[in-house]
């Protein structure tokens, strides 16, 4: 079970570390405040003592881990960084002797292994928090540099989108130009609303399907305004409101069909889309014939970056089969999910 967030930024975010520090050093001397709140049975130690055994334990704790354990343990200096700490463990056992003004004759082994287990341990506890957040923040920072180069990435393969869709249009717009066709103007109008889909809707990560499928319905009027001599049919099922889908994300398996589709081939030309809801799942079917266009010519930059762009945008969560017969070109494309 996954911890919850907040306690995850209590633990290990540096803006709650006065807090941390406090409670660590509650627990560690917990008996001794106790005992001063009269909670307890009261130590026979007067106040002072206690006092200056938290400050050099702090002392010591403090410079383990902001000094050594960054300088030497984190660096690899693992022998470097064990003699220093046992060398700051030896110096607090006798600082605390001195303190505590004992006899000599009073000072045993044992007395100084159960004091040196006791600091040792102390320490111990204190690096294994220091690493514990150093894991996490580093695993975080690592998970948020994936992310952010993921976003990155698919920021750019959805770039590389409209270059490949103006040229294609404005070619076409071009060729209808020249002919003097009377329906230039309606499309100069349509590749406006196309252009200022992808330069405002397409800002989000998501949008709404409806707003897709009207997308690729004027990419797909405009393009008919030069091919009469296509069959196509573009069928949308109930139901697809109150989903959303990535943006631009179908617009390349579309104009791979345009680009192959055309009377050169067996039988008439023909491109024939669907858009269904299956249960949860989205499922996107393009059929086209392929022209005189060889089939190992087909697809090209705009399928490979949609498949790209399909991997980080829906990892291990969508199915693309692409079929090819030499005749006839299928792309079906199922998010599961949506």
């Amino acid at each position: 079970m996954d911890t919850p967030k907040w306690i995850q930024e209590v633990l290990f975010r540096k803006k709650y570390r006065v807090i941390k520090h406090m409670l660590f050093w509650l627990f560690v001397y917990s008996d001794e405040f106790l005992s001063i709140l009269n909670i307890t049975e009261s130590l026979d130690i007067p106040f002072y003592y206690i006092l200056l055994e938290i400050i050099l334990d702090m002392f010591m704790v403090y410079i383990n881990i902001y000094i050594l354990l960054p300088r030497f343990f984190l660096k690899g200096k693992v022998f470097s960084y064990s003699i220093l700490t046992v060398i700051s463990v030896i110096a607090i056992v006798f600082a605390n002797w001195v303190m505590y003004e004992m006899d000599y004759s009073d000072y045993s082994v044992a007395y100084f292994v159960s004091d040196f287990v006791t600091n040792a341990t102390l320490i111990m506890m204190a690096v294994a928090f220091k690493l514990i957040g150093l894991m996490y923040v580093s695993e975080s920072n690592i998970q948020e540099l994936k992310k952010t180069n993921l976003k990155t990435e698919l920021a750019y393969l959805k770039t590389q989108v409209n270059p490949h869709f103006l040229f294609n249009t404005l070619n076409n717009l071009f060729i209808m130009s020249k002919k003097a066709d009377k329906k230039t103007p309606d499309a100069i109008l349509q590749l406006s609303d196309l252009l200022r889909y992808q330069l405002y809707d397409c800002e989000s990560e998501y949008v709404s399907i409806d707003k897709e499928v009207e997308y690729m319905r004027n990419y797909i009027e405009l393009e008919s305004l030069r091919r009469q001599d296509l069959d196509i049919k573009f069928e949308i099922s109930e139901g697809l409101r109150n989903h959303t889908i990535r943006p631009l994300i179908l617009l390349p398996f579309i104009e791979n069909a345009f680009k192959y589709s055309n009377t050169g081939g067996i039988g008439s030309a023909f491109i024939h889309i669907t858009i269904d809801i299956e249960g949860v799942d989205f499922v996107f079917t393009c059929k086209n014939n392929i022209g005189i266009i060889k089939a190992s010519e087909v697809g090209g930059i705009g399928l490979a970056n949609a498949t790209r762009r399909l991997e980080l945008a829906y990892p291990d969560s969508h199915q693309l089969d692409i079929q090819d017969d030499n005749q006839t070109f299928i792309v079906k494309l199922r998010i599961q999910g949506i």
